[in-house]
C-alpha cells in the first residue's frame, strides 16, 4: 500500500547486501527500519568520542562549565571558572551535568561524558527524520533520508563535540515532524490528533532551553511560508490546519517549560543573564560577530563538503521538488528549508553549523528523488559538470585529511593513506553509478564510504594529530611534573588562554598575564607556571623584578588552531633562594 503522499511511480529497487531493498514506496528488509538506523549513527558516531581531546573553545567552556556546576550544585548559574556563562541557556548545560551524574563521572570525568547528549541528539534526530519521511513521502524515502542524514559530515561532527547543535537539532525535527502531521492531514481534510500540538509546543520549549529562538525561528518561518504559499496558490484548507496547533493551551504549555528557570535566573543574576545574552545576539544580527562575518553565499558555497555523501544528489533534490511544489510533502520541506536558509545567508555573522536545521528536510528531497527513478544524466550536461565536480571534490577531500596526517602527526601514514584510497574510491564509484542511472545505489555506496572514512578520522588521525593538541600536551607536560607530590601542583597561565587547558589540566589553573605569573609564583612555592614563549622575556623581567630565580622545564609546541599560528609554551618552575 503507498504511503500517503508518496504520489510516484514504481522505480527499480535497490538491493543492499545487508538483506534489505528499498525503492520508492517499500521497504523491505528483516531489519527494522529504526535498528538500521540507530546501528548506522552508532557506526559514525562512537568511534573517537573518547579519543579526540576538547576540541576549542565552545566545547571545551559548556564541558568545564558543566563540570563546574556539578561540583557547585549551582544547576541556575554556569560559570567557566569565576566567570558566568550567560551566553546560551540552560538546557544543554542541564544534559551535560545529567550525563555525568548518571554515569558516576563527578570529579574529573573525561570528555566523552559531556558528548554524550550530542551523540543521542545526532542519533534522535535522524529517527525523528525517518519519522516525517514517512508522514511526507514514503518509507522508503524515510529510511534513505534519515540515513543521508546521518552520514552528512555535519552532523557527524555535531555528534561529536558537547556543544548545542546535534540536540537542537533533534528539537526542531521534532518540532518540524509535529507540524507536518498537521499540515498533512489538513491536506488530506482532517485535523490531526492534539498530541501532534503538544508535541510542537514541548519541542519549542525544550528548543529555547537548548538555544534561545532557533527551534521558533525554523518552525515560525516555515508556518508562515506555508500560509502565504497556500494562499497564493489557492490551496484547499489554506490556514485552516493552524488551529490544529491548539494556541490556546500550546502556547501556555511551552511556558511552562521556559518560565520557572527563565524568571529564576533572572532573579538569580540580579538579570546579567539577559543583558549577556542580548549582547551576543545583537552583534550577530548587526554585523561579523568575532570575526565570524562572511557574504551571503556562504553556506551555498561550502554545502557540498558540509553536506557530504548526501550532496552527491541534493540538488537534483531540489529541482525535483521545485517542480512537484504543489505535492504535500514537497512543499512542506520547500517551505522548510527555503525560508531559513535565506535567513542565515543574509544574517552578517556565519558559522558552517546555522543552516544545520535545514538538512532533515535536504535530506528527504534527495533520498526523494533518487529513488522516483534514473537521474536524466544524458540529457543534461549541467549534471554531469556536478558529478564530476562532487567527484574531484571527494578525492580532494582524501589528499587534504592524507596531507594532514603527514604533516601534523607521526605513524598516521597508512592511516591517511586508506582515507585517500577510500574517497577515491566513492568518489569515482558514485559519479559511475550515477552516470549510469542508479542514484540510490550512489548515495549507499557514499554512506558505506563516510563510515568508513569518518571513522579512521575520528578514531586514529583527528587524536594522533599531536600538533593540533597543544592543550594535551602542555597538560601532560604539567601533569609529570607533578609526579611525586602529594597533591597536582598549583599552575598559572599566561599568554595561552584557550579552555582545553582549564578542562584537561588535574588542578584548574590560574589565567594571568605575565606580572600575574610571577607574583603567582611568589605565593606558590611549589607552582608551576606556563608562558607563551612571546611573552618569555617580559615574564621573565617580572620575575627578576620580584626576586625570583627560575628554572626552566621545557617547552611543547603546537599550532594554537584558533589562532591559526604555531605556538611554543614554556613551563618554569621556581628555584629555592
Amino acid at each position: 500500500m503507498r504511503a500517503p503522499g508518496s504520489g510516484v511511480a514504481h522505480a527499480p529497487h535497490t538491493g543492499l547486501n545487508i538483506g534489505l531493498t528499498v525503492s520508492s514506496g517499500r521497504w523491505r528488509s528483516p531489519w527494522p527500519p529504526g535498528l538500521l538506523l540507530t546501528l548506522l549513527c552508532l557506526a559514525l558516531y562512537l568511534p573517537g568520542i573518547a579519543a579526540i581531546p576538547p576540541v576549542d573553545r565552545d566545547e571545551a567552556y559548556y564541558a568545564q562549565a558543566s563540570r563546574q556546576m556539578v561540583d557547585t550544585g549551582d544547576f541556575l548559574r554556569p560559570r567557566f571558572q569565576t566567570h558566568h556563562r550567560f551566553k546560551k541557556p540552560i538546557g544543554i548545560y542541564w544534559l551535560q551535568s545529567a550525563a555525568v551524574c548518571v554515569l558516576g563521572q563527578r570529579g574529573r570525568p573525561a570528555i566523552w561524558a559531556y558528548r554524550l547528549p550530542s551523540l543521542i541528539g545526532a542519533l534522535v534526530a535522524v529517527l525523528l527524520s525517518y519519522s516525517v519521511g514517512r508522514r511526507l513521502f514514503s518509507p522508503g524515502a524515510a529510511v534513505l533520508g534519515a540515513a543521508l542524514l546521518a552520514s552528512s559530515s555535519l552532523l557527524v561532527v555535531e555528534g561529536h563535540v558537547a556543544t548545542t547543535d546535534a540536540v537542537l537539532l533533534a528539537c526542531v525535527v521534532a518540532a518540524q515532524g509535529s507540524l507536518a502531521a498537521l499540515y498533512a492531514g489538513a491536506r488530506r481534510g482532517h485535523i490531526a490528533p492534539a498530541r501532534y500540538a503538544a508535541g510542537f509546543w514541548l519541542a519549542q520549549g525544550t528548543g529555547i532551553l537548548i538555544k534561545g529562538p532557533v527551534a521558533p525561528l525554523v518552525s515560525g518561518l516555515t508556518l508562515a511560508t506555508l500560509v502565504v504559499w497556500d494562499r497564493i496558490s489557492g490551496a484547499p484548507n489554506r490556514g485552516q490546519w493552524l488551529w490544529g496547533l491548539r494556541w490556546a493551551w500550546g502556547v501556555p504549555l511551552m511556558l511552562l517549560v521556559v518560565l520557572p528557570w527563565a524568571l529564576a535566573v533572572g532573579v538569580a543574576s540580579e538579570w546579567a543573564f539577559y543583558r549577556d545574552w542580548l549582547g551576543d545576539i545583537v552583534p550577530k544580527m548587526s554585523g561579523g560577530h568575532e570575526s565570524h562575518g562572511l557574504p551571503p553565499g556562504f553556506y551555498l558555497l561550502v554545502f557540498a563538503v558540509t553536506f557530504w555523501p548526501a550532496s552527491l544528489t541534493s540538488g537534483l533534490g531540489i529541482t525535483r521538488a521545485i517542480g512537484r511544489r504543489s505535492r504535500c510533502g514537497e512543499r512542506f520541506c520547500l517551505a522548510w528549508i527555503v525560508p531559513t536558509w535565506l535567513f542565515f545567508e543574509l544574517m552578517p555573522t556565519k558559522l558552517p553549523h546555522y543552516v544545520l536545521p535545514t538538512y532533515p528536510a535536504l535530506a528527504l528531497l534527495g533520498a526523494r528523488a533518487v529513488l522516483a527513478g534514473r537521474l536524466p544524466v544524458g540529457q543534461r550536461p549541467a549534471l554531469r559538470v556536478a558529478l564530476v565536480l562532487w567527484g574531484v571534490l571527494t578525492v580532494a577531500m582524501g589528499v587534504v585529511v592524507a596531507v594532514g596526517a603527514r604533516l601534523l602527526g607521526s605513524g598516521l601514514e597508512l592511516f591517511g593513506a586508506g582515507v585517500l584510497i577510500v574517497a577515491a574510491a566513492v568518489g569515482a564509484l558514485c559519479v559511475y553509478l550515477c552516470w549510469v542511472g542508479h542514484s540510490a545505489r550512489a548515495s549507499i555506496v557514499g554512506m558505506v564510504g563516510a563510515v568508513a572514512c569518518f571513522g579512521l578520522v575520528a578514531q586514529w588521525i583527528l587524536p594522533g594529530m599531536h600538533a593540533l593538541w597543544l592543550s594535551r600536551a602542555a597538560a601532560e607536560a604539567i601533569r609529570s611534573h607533578s609526579v611525586g607530590s602529594a597533591t597536582p601542583r598549583p599552575v598559572a597561565v599566561a599568554g595561552y588562554r584557550e579552555p582545553s587547558l582549564v578542562f584537561l589540566a588535574e588542578t584548574e589553573p590560574t589565567l594571568v598575564d605575565t606580572a600575574g605569573a610571577a607574583t603567582f609564583l611568589t605565593q606558590h612555592r611549589d607552582g608551576l607556571v606556563l608562558v607563551n614563549e612571546d611573552q618569555d622575556a617580559a615574564f621573565t623581567q617580572a620575575a627578576a623584578a620580584a626576586g625570583l630565580r627560575l628554572r626552566s622545564l621545557g617547552a611543547v609546541d603546537g599550532i594554537h588552531y584558533t589562532k591559526g599560528r604555531r605556538v611554543r609554551l614554556r613551563l618554569f618552575e621556581r628555584l629555592p633562594p
